[in-house]
């Protein structure tokens, strides 16, 4: 039963290993997305942009959006993951960091959706929800 079990376990932590540096992979991306958008750089975050992203949102849509966040809410103070998600199928692999954000003029929960794509991440969802923009 143990020359079973031994090679299931080491199976798994491997592939937790790859999971985590995923994620790590993905913290160092919304940190990047940070950056720029504190910049009001949107041209760099549509670049952190795919395909599948980009099939479904128009470029100047999506700035408009960026705008309305960094023009009501500010730059980022802070911000700290609470919760991710993996998924592996047919059409390829996608991560979900979830993020408690705070800002200078009021906080939201971003949710950002990567696709894996080779060994490189790209943006391909952006949501936020914050009472104070909607307010602002």
């Amino acid at each position: 039963m143990t020359r079973y079990l031994v090679p299931i376990a080491a199976v798994a932590m491997l592939s937790g290993c790859g999971l985590q540096e995923q994620f790590k992979d993905a913290d160092r991306e919304v940190a990047r997305f940070h950056a720029a958008l504190d910049a009001g750089n949107y041209d760099a975050i549509w670049a952190m942009t795919g395909p599948k992203f980009r099939a479904a949102t128009k470029q100047a849509e999506f700035q408009k959006v960026l705008d309305a966040v960094h023009r009501k809410l500010g730059k980022v103070r802070s911000t700290k993951q609470t919760g991710w998600n993996a998924n592996a199928g047919t059409s390829g692999r996608t991560l979900v960091v979830t993020m408690a954000t705070t800002f200078e003029r009021g906080s939201g929960t971003e949710t950002f959706t990567y696709a894996k794509d080779a060994d490189q991440l790209t943006l391909a969802g952006y949501d936020i929800q914050s009472q104070e923009m909607m307010l602002n």
